[in-house]
């Protein structure tokens, strides 16, 4: 059988290399011309592919060595894709300041017109009427600080879960990935649903439509996270089917349309009885009911714009708060000043309110460093040009691709000063936040494509690690040291830790029992 199987896999090779070099005879004279002198710096190409051998499963790795050999801006050839890679912050201006208005449009993913219902939500809709009146009723409708602060009840009953967690635990050693993991998932499932992502409903009809809930979401930030062939070949929409990865996509959406069907008809019907604060689809159903929208508002869109906001924020949240507790733990000193001033703030009073945060300003310093060496989304969205402009002395065509690698600016030595040092003091005193007005620090990017939920994730941030800090010591396991820990990555929709992080907690005996006997 197993021979058997690997025939099957021989032949299977040997047939798309056969229809691979058709399609190469078929396009050879349409192929993109050679870089010419105009063009950045580029690496040797092969054949068909150009550049993609280069795509190793950690990209911004690869394009950061790159760049040290070639340069801050290169040029590469992804398939049938020009595609632009920049690495440096006075580059990131000139991209997402000086030519903001070129660089404006995003490239049509092959996972995001099946995900995104056609690329109607924020992240991946074409620049124009409907994308600037998606980002408006985000900015205004949902992100707003209003509707940020509106959401304080969700985000302490579920950070007070965690606690509940650790204080299970205190004394022995727990899987803080997985616990930062559902505390994301859980916040944000309420937020844009109205329901958790992990619920402990006894109900059965309400475990299955729990589980089926978490298993669609689950697989459709896998599909985003990953690279289809067709987003590198686009006129080569057979690969997609070849590979199954269009019926794995199809299936997806056809669960989605499903799933979301059944939420939005239990917010329908609940609309007028229900009292409290609304979730994004509750919005979200108000405004499509608006007549001054430019661009009327299907149910697909209302969708796209609620799943958007829902998997933009639950791995980036949780990686920033697996990378910042992975940090402090390797840096005991770091991690007495930030819990000195976390428990100086909130003194005896029991825990940590949502008022004490704006006076935290060395956690806030402790985030924006773990953001820097670790930025959740090292590769920004890709952007692409809507028209040929000039980059820096160099001729960049219209539909040229580009990335921006803020995990290599990151770690620029032009830029920073001991650019491998975690060191948040470097962040005192300096104005530099995270609204993509310095173009060394580009967490949630810049420019007119820039994140608009920054502030809703750092609300989430900035409670639970403060909590974390005041309730609990933190220690490595025993007989693990800062040096042996594993800091490798997993690429994904955010850049995770390979293995997952293990801690020691204690409770702190000044600074637990009052919340605990409080709850």
């Amino acid at each position: 059988m197993d021979d058997f199987a690997l025939q099957l896999q021989v032949l299977c090779m040997s047939l798309l290399a056969f229809a691979t070099f058709l399609c190469y005879i078929k396009h050879r004279w349409s192929r993109p011309e050679s870089p010419s002198e105009s063009t950045p710096p580029s690496p040797p190409k092969l054949p068909i592919i150009g550049h993609l051998h280069l795509l190793t499963d950690m990209p911004h790795h690869a394009f950061a060595q790159l760049a040290r050999k070639l340069g801050p801006i290169i040029y590469l050839q992804l398939g049938r894709v020009p595609t632009l890679v920049i690495s440096s912050a006075p580059l990131a201006q000139l991209v997402l300041k000086t030519h903001d208005h070129v660089f404006s449009n995003r490239p049509q993913l092959v996972s995001a017109q099946y995900l995104s219902f056609g690329c109607s939500d924020v992240t991946f809709s074409p620049y124009g009427p409907y994308w600037r009146q998606a980002r408006k009723i985000c900015v205004t409708e949902l992100l707003s600080p209003k509707r940020v602060n509106s959401y304080q009840l969700v985000r302490e009953a579920e950070v007070n879960r965690s606690i509940s967690t650790v204080l299970t635990q205190s004394g022995s050693n727990i899987d803080m990935s997985e616990l930062f993991f559902t505390l994301a998932n859980n916040i944000l499932c309420r937020v844009a649903f109205g329901k958790r992502f992990i619920d402990e409903s006894g109900d059965s009809a309400g475990e299955r439509k729990k589980h089926e809930l978490v298993g669609v979401l689950t697989e459709t930030q896998a599909l985003l996270a990953g690279f289809c062939v067709g987003d590198f070949f686009p006129e080569w929409d057979w690969v997609n089917s070849v590979s199954g990865s269009k019926r794995r996509l199809k299936k997806n959406l056809d669960d989605l349309r499903r799933v979301c069907d059944g939420i939005i008809d239990e917010h329908v019907k609940k609309r007028e009885s229900s009292e409290g604060n609304e979730d994004f689809l509750d919005v979200l159903l108000g405004v499509q009911q608006r007549e001054d929208l430019e661009v009327p508002i299907t149910d697909d869109n209302l969708k796209a714009l609620v799943l958007d906001m829902f998997v933009a924020g639950t791995d980036t949240t949780s990686a920033t708060l697996e990378w910042t507790m992975t940090e402090l733990a390797r840096h005991p000193r770091v991690m007495k000043k930030a819990q000195d001033e976390v428990r100086k703030i909130a003194g005896s009073e029991g825990s940590v309110e949502e008022s004490h945060l704006q006076h935290l300003h060395y956690l806030k310093s402790v985030i924006k460093e773990t953001m820097r060496l670790h930025p959740p989304v090292p590769l920004l969205v890709p952007r692409e040009s809507m028209e040929s402009c000039i980059l820096n002395g160099y001729q960049v065509p219209a539909k040229t691709r580009v990335l921006i690698n803020t995990y290599a600016i990151g770690r620029d030595a032009d830029s920073w000063e001991n650019p491998l040092e975690y060191n948040p003091e470097r962040f005192e005193d300096t104005g530099i936040d995270f609204r993509g007005q310095d173009f060394r620090f580009l967490p949630f990017g810049g420019g007119r494509r820039g994140c608009p939920g920054f502030s809703f994730g750092l609300a989430t941030i900035e409670i639970a690690l403060a909590r974390l800090l005041y309730h609990f010591d933190w220690e490595l396991p025993q007989g693990v040291g800062a040096n042996d820990v594993n800091m490798e990555e997993i690429f994904g929709l955010a850049i995770r830790k390979k293995s997952a992080l293990t801690l020691l907690p204690t409770a702190n005996e000044d600074f637990g029992f009052l919340f605990f006997n409080r709850g």
